[in-house]
């Protein structure tokens, strides 16, 4: 262990679930472990530990936030490894990200993650979605201020990012630290700017508040699109593959 409190290179798995779990993730976390305990050991090992909260949709900032201050309070891990359960991902995930990551320059580096919005609606009541991406661009546009999705992102980079989503993080202790110094534990309260939508409030997910409370301390987060994961919406797995006729159709060049 180090003078600062935490054993180099360890690693605590952090997740939310409703009292069940995704096939995917349930699968994946066990590839997961059996390849640590196999490989590195950084998150079997032994003073280490899971850190679980059961939650609802209406809890997810409280029990994000609880996960954060666990992590710093009562482990000495160096990473904080922070997954939902209904996301799937590779036996390596953990060292891919581990490897991208560096306590000083890199300390906040997500996975390749998809998410599912609203887009409109159809015939008979139908709802219609979109797959997008969860790397953003963080835009002040004077009268609107917000994130932007990053729909043609780079393939199999290191993308500094204006915001990402926590489904699939790895996050320093130094990062954890340095939200809690300035703001205490709301690392993932959700934050409203009072005139971000056209004059009127505009309330960022806890995720994205995660991400403007980094920037407030100087930490530059980053997404590795080359470490691929998966997202269990209800039968639709949303993933890279899923997203491709999405992805928007590259410029056309003048020769």
């Amino acid at each position: 262990m180090t003078s600062a409190g935490f054993v180099p290179g360890s690693v605590v798995v952090g997740y939310l679930d409703p009292g069940t779990w995704s096939a995917v993730f349930g699968l994946s976390y066990r590839d997961l472990l059996m390849a640590d305990l196999v490989g590195p050991q950084r998150i079997v090992r032994e003073s280490g530990r899971e850190l679980r909260a059961v939650t609802g949709s209406g809890g997810i900032p409280g029990s994000r936030n609880q996960v954060a201050r666990e992590f710093l309070d009562s482990t000495d891990a160096e990473w904080l490894f922070m997954v939902d359960s209904d996301m799937g991902f590779g036996p390596d995930v953990v060292e891919r990200l581990v490897a991208a990551a560096d306590p000083a320059e890199r300390p906040v580096v997500g996975g390749l993650c998809f998410a599912l919005k609203r887009s409109g609606r159809g015939e008979f009541g139908a709802e219609r979605f979109r797959i997008q991406p969860t790397l953003f661009e963080f835009r002040d546009l004077g009268d609107e201020v917000g994130f932007a999705p990053m729909l043609d992102y780079p393939r199999d980079q290191l993308v500094p990012v204006g915001g990402t989503g926590a489904a699939c993080l790895l996050i320093h202790r130094v990062a954890v630290a340095a939200v809690r110094e300035r703001y205490g534990d709301a690392w993932f309260d959700p934050i409203t700017h009072p005139t971000g939508d056209h004059g009127k409030p505009r309330t960022f997910s806890e995720d994205l508040s995660f991400c403007v409370r980094l920037a407030a301390v100087g930490v530059q987060p980053y997404v590795h699109t080359g470490v691929r994961t998966t997202h269990d919406k209800h039968g639709v797995f949303l993933d890279e593959d899923t997203y491709e006729p999405y992805r928007p159709a590259p410029a056309a060049v003048d020769e």
